[in-house]
């Protein structure tokens, strides 16, 4: 009877390689089934050296089976030159074993430089191409344009994110819509991964794969849909993508990503950013001029300034009013009252002055960096997100290290060498900026309408009046850090005291200048 043994896709030369069909040929040997071993070259059944491959012929000749090879028929391990034949044999198919091993990791290593991929399959949405880049031809990543459906539900889940809906949330919507999970996509749907989902489930194991928050923030989270490449390490007990960088510390970006990769950057930067989350309101209330963003505060206690329900009639109250027998203010004077303050300064500036023309450009600066999203403006809000984003790696290389994730000499030198990877690219982030910082201030300029403002700075036909909600705060955000509010009547004498006088608002310094100047 014939016997026919295949690993197919299992190494000869790994140590660690579980090789099956090669065990059941060594049980079938020790058991007195086989007569002769037949191989195509010696490589084929071992590429561990002479020592294994002796050792394989002795457990043959101990249960009487003879070994044959196709393509090396002069192998005889009858006799002493057979031997040292057929270990020379064995230790030259050890040696080119070797070499094509150091080849493959050093292939990889060039790949892994310029960003490529060389392995595992293209995360939700997107696809791998073949494409040029140097001397090399690597797989790089690109929109799935086969499957549009799925490019568009990633950017979907960007627009959600970005507005604050949970991950959670994301994931229960699309269940409810019914939309097909990752896990059901053709090319992800394996059957090797439908087994292994089943087991990981408790009952219902023929249910389809259902969408979950964690497949939500693992699409979100992962670099290549903002073209960065890639590469996972180890958080704890799980692996999380994480961006790849060179040997500098410069994020590598190859794909041509689903999102820019300024706004993945924003996007990390809002997810990671819990303690003032950005989720949507279950209620009705309407955002309003000087409350929901922290810019408001009780002066009696310092916390910040809710509202109370009403269009123009509504009033901002302390949030915490325990110890002071409460605090509000109505709605309409004090946007009225800062609103007015704030072009009352502009109009009255002294363009002639030093300090009201420092203090005009400051702002000016400001109001450049936010809205100019071309050139160097542009560059500097990648540069101060890559720096955020870097500063938080070294972050979590240390809490790593802390943690004892990093141990041993050759683990603590690969931490040292990447932190100073990381260090570098950090030194690069801020001499980029310091450049661009000079560059901005030769080039920005006075909006007119900030010193020509009008009869009624917040009339009807004023700018102000054309702006919605949040362009409102960003012009105040130019030129107040906040403002704060008093009690409304005397402790003493319980007299109502004037919005004017009890109203602070707090400009925001010069850049020359530590101290900040109260009106």
């Amino acid at each position: 009877m014939v016997h026919t043994f295949k690993d197919v896709g299992r190494s000869g030369w790994d140590p660690n390689a579980v090789r099956p069909e090669f065990e059941a040929l060594m049980d079938a040997v020790r058991a007195g089934e086989i007569d002769v071993v037949i191989v195509n070259e010696l490589s084929r059944l071992t590429r561990k050296g002479a020592h294994d491959a002796l050792e394989i012929d002795k457990e043959f000749k101990k249960y009487g089976v003879r070994f044959v090879s196709v393509l090396e028929p002069f192998l005889d391990t009858s006799n002493p030159i057979g031997v040292a034949v057929f270990a020379l044999i064995a230790a030259l198919a050890k040696q080119d074993s070797d070499i094509k091993a150091e080849r493959l990791r050093g292939a990889k290593d060039e790949i892994r430089a310029v960003g490529g991929r060389h392995s595992s399959s293209a995360p939700f949405g997107m696809r791998a191409v073949r494409e040029k880049i140097g001397n090399l031809v690597v797989s790089v990543l690109e929109p799935d344009e086969d499957n549009p459906t799925h490019v568009d539900l990633v950017k979907r889940m960007v627009t959600m994110s970005t507005d604050g809906v949970s991950d959670n949330k994301i994931a229960t919507t699309f269940a409810e819509e019914g939309i097909p999970a990752p896990g059901e996509a053709e090319r992800r749907a394996t059957p090797k991964r439908v087994e292994a989902i089943k087991r990981r489930r408790v009952s219902d194991k023929e249910s389809p794969i259902q969408w979950r928050a964690q497949t939500v923030g693992w699409i979100l989270s992962h670099p290549a849909i903002g073209g960065f490449a890639s590469e996972r390490v180890k958080r704890g007990k799980a692996y999380e993508n994480v961006v790849a960088r060179n040997l500098v510390g410069k994020p590598l970006a190859p794909h041509k990503g689903i999102i820019a990769g300024r706004v993945w950057l924003e996007l990390q930067e809002k997810r990671k950013a819990r303690t003032q989350p950005a989720r949507k309101s279950g209620g009705d209330t309407s955002p309003t001029l000087l409350s929901g963003w922290r810019f408001s505060k009780c002066e009696v206690c310092g916390g910040a300034l809710g509202q109370t329900p009403g269009n123009g009639d509504g009033s901002y109250m302390c949030a915490n009013p325990k110890g002071h027998g409460g605090l509000s203010i109505k709605r309409g004077e004090l946007d009225d009252f800062v609103a007015r303050r704030v072009w009352a300064r502009l109009e009255n500036a002294d363009m002639e002055d030093e300090e009201d023309m420092a203090w005009v450009e400051a702002a000016a600066k400001r109001f450049a960096r936010r809205k100019d999203l071309s050139s160097a403006q542009e560059e500097r809000r990648e540069t101060e997100l890559h720096l955020d984003h870097v500063r938080t790696s070294i972050a979590e290389l240390q809490e790593d290290r802390r943690r004892g994730l990093y141990r041993g000499r050759d683990e603590l030198g690969t931490w040292r060498a990447t932190m100073e990877q990381y260090r570098a690219y950090e030194d690069q982030c801020v001499a980029r900026l310091a450049e661009l910082e000079e560059e901005t201030s030769a080039t920005v300029r006075i909006p007119a309408e900030w010193t020509e403002p009008g009869e009624d700075p917040i009339g009807k036909e004023s700018p102000w009046a054309a702006w919605d909600i949040f362009e409102k705060r960003a012009f105040l955000d130019l030129f107040l850090s906040g403002v704060s509010v008093g009690r409304g009547r005397d402790p003493e004498t319980q007299k109502y005291i004037a919005v004017e006088d009890r109203v602070t608002l707090h400009w925001r310094p010069l850049p020359v200048d530590d101290e900040t100047d109260e009106d």
